[in-house]
């Protein structure tokens, strides 16, 4: 780029020094025909230039388009990671979902764990409870047999004594009062023997009934047990069934996750050939610009060697067009569709194509082109020279009826309207320039007609 703009310095030395040298040979006073001839040297710089700042409007309205394209694959692509973003928070949502029931499950199973633990306790103590019982039962039973067995011993010892004193009645005596109190001893002595076996024998039934408590507890607890031993299964199915869910919804996240960062990725590349398109089209503005810089120069110069000194009226512009055709389409000032500035106004009201051209101020043509070529996008146009460095351009004419070096009158038709060089439709392009440099057409007052 920097080298285009070097050449165009260059080039634009060399016009004005032609420019320079071709003023320097123009008399005072020259005729309308010598003026004609001696310009087209004039026309074919300037030729030159429009065509270089047309080439360049060009490319930006190529690097326009493609980065229209760009933006548009720019904005798709951010509105599938926008998606996929949606789709990885819902996904991190059911993860985090699965995560909190799989602690809750969890939590059940170490509480299942807890009450078979418990279970196991009270199985255990219960079992000791048992075996305890068992042993109490045992040491009554030893109890009682040796009860009986100190009965007997008894028994027999009353018996084996002396016969004639323990047992009277039994060897005929006639002593009733030893007899009757023998018998007493005997049944006292069995009483009380019977109620010490009986107590015992109400211990042993009670241990045997506890024992069949126990076993009947014990058994209930092993069925609680199996109960909780099949719930914690079925828990621990549970939690295994969503640790997988977890871990697919994992899967599809971490695959939506690198889809996104290809997305990304895209979206910078996208971004940075906008960048590099953009960066590309403003230097071919500002060749522009420095194109027209040059332009300024020409058209001011061409000015100073075909105005021949002419003072033209200050009254204000003409409208250049009849008063019906008002309705502006675009402004001076930039303008990104054109990626650049826009040097005058457009007026494109419905019905407009064919329309007459007016002058909008007298003075002599310096500039007109009917050969429907594009001459830097302004098609067949007109440049008039109203003295003092004024200047008008009327462009994108369907033709125009005026010569280079002809004297037109304020409100003279120099042409029609029409859609020639780089336009879309019927429209009149209208500049004012000073010097060569364009000015904003509204700077100035008009008469509508």
């Amino acid at each position: 780029m920097g080298k285009i703009n070097k050449k165009l310095h260059k080039l634009g030395r060399v016009a004005l020094a032609c420019v320079v040298a071709f003023s320097a040979m123009i008399a005072p006073n020259l005729s309308v025909n010598t003026l004609a001839t001696t310009t087209a040297d004039f026309d074919q710089l300037i030729a030159e230039y429009e065509k270089k700042a047309e080439d360049a409007r060009k490319d930006i309205e190529k690097l326009e388009s493609e980065i229209d394209g760009l933006t548009g694959d720019l904005a798709e692509n951010e509105d599938a990671i926008a998606l996929i973003e949606e789709q990885i928070s819902n996904y991190e949502n059911e993860i985090e979902n699965y995560g909190n029931l799989i602690t809750t499950t969890q939590q059940k199973i170490s509480t299942k764990e807890q009450e078979l633990r418990e279970k196991d306790l009270e199985i255990y103590d219960k079992e000791i409870a048992i075996e305890q019982t068992r042993a109490e039962i045992v040491r009554l039973e030893e109890e009682n047999d040796a009860n009986l067995k100190k009965f007997a011993k008894l028994i027999r010892a009353l018996y084996m004594n002396d016969a004639s004193d323990s047992m009277p009645v039994l060897n005929g005596s006639d002593d009733w009062y030893d007899f009757f109190v023998y018998v007493d001893v005997v049944q006292s002595i069995g009483e009380q023997n019977m109620d010490f076996m009986n107590a015992l024998l109400d211990d042993i039934h009670s241990c045997e009934d506890m024992i069949q408590q126990l076993n009947d507890d014990i058994a209930q607890l092993n069925d609680d047990k199996a109960e909780l031993q099949d719930e914690k299964i079925a828990l621990e199915k549970e939690m295994a069934d969503l640790e997988a869910k977890k871990i697919e919804v994992q899967g599809v996240a971490d695959e939506s996750y690198t889809q996104m960062e290809k997305y990304a990725q895209y979206s910078d590349n996208l971004e940075w050939q906008i960048y590099s398109k953009r960066s590309k089209a403003d230097d071919y503005a500002k060749d522009i610009e420095e194109t027209n810089d040059i332009l300024e120069q020409l058209i001011s110069e061409r000015q100073k060697a075909l105005a021949g000194g002419y003072d033209y009226s200050s009254d204000g512009f003409r409208w250049p067009l009849d008063i019906k055709y008002q309705y502006i389409t675009t402004y001076f000032g930039y303008d990104a569709w054109r990626g650049g500035s826009h040097y005058g106004i457009d007026v494109g009201n419905a019905g407009i194509g064919g329309a007459n051209i007016y002058a909008a101020q007298s003075g002599v043509v310096i500039t007109a082109y009917n050969d429907d070529g594009w001459h830097g996008g302004y098609g067949n146009y007109v440049v008039i020279d109203h003295g003092g460095g004024l200047s008008t351009l009327y462009a994108h004419c369907y033709s125009t009826i005026v010569t280079e070096g002809q004297y037109v009158e304020k409100g003279d038709v120099i042409g029609y309207v029409g859609t020639t060089g780089w336009s879309t439709g019927n429209h009149l392009h209208f500049e004012t320039r000073v010097n060569g440099v364009a000015y904003d057409p509204f700077g100035y007052s008009y008469t509508y007609v």
